[in-house]
């Protein structure tokens, strides 16, 4: 993605009823994109059911790799209205192999918090992270993790207690 202003006729296309036309428009975000553009491609996953248009969606997003759309990921993800689809946002992340390591615990309080399969895609963006933050990060966050574990599920004890040993 690029830096360029949004344009108002690339977000007409991305809304439209013809999937040709949101299918381009998509294809346009893949060269002429920027970080502004992630809010209104979020938007149209909540809205559009068209499976062509999903895996578009994703295998863009999954291949984005600007150090500066990370706080737009971690905003979605933290935000209620994204809730719905807050598993393909988190499959992005770990796709796209970002550095979320500075906003590690908003991927542990997913772990903790979510139903099972967006627990593991939180799993899975931690585990695929390349360094960890310092050990006075880690510290709060384990204790956090071992609190959780006291009352957690099977499935959710063992994303937790991997956790622990990655962390470690």
């Amino acid at each position: 993605m690029n830096k360029t202003k949004i344009s108002e006729t690339i977000k007409k296309e991305l809304f439209s009823a013809e999937t040709d036309k949101v299918l381009a428009a998509i294809n346009t975000l893949k060269e002429k994109g920027n970080k502004d553009y992630l809010p209104i491609l979020f938007e149209l996953m909540l809205t559009d059911n068209d499976a062509q248009i999903e895996k578009e969606l994703q295998k863009l997003l999954g291949t984005i790799k600007d150090k500066e759309t990370i706080p737009v990921f971690i905003n979605a993800l933290q935000e209620d209205k994204y809730k719905s689809i807050r598993k393909k946002v988190l499959t992005v992340c770990w796709q796209n192999g970002l550095d979320y390591s500075e906003y590690i615990e908003v991927f542990v309080n997913l772990i903790i918090s979510e139903e099972w399969e967006t627990a593991f895609e939180a799993f899975t963006v931690i585990e695929n992270m390349e360094h960890f933050p310092s050990p006075e990060v880690m510290k709060p966050l384990k204790l956090k993790v071992a609190g959780a574990l006291k009352v957690a599920t099977d499935q959710r004890a063992y994303l937790l207690e991997e956790f622990l040993k990655l962390s470690t």
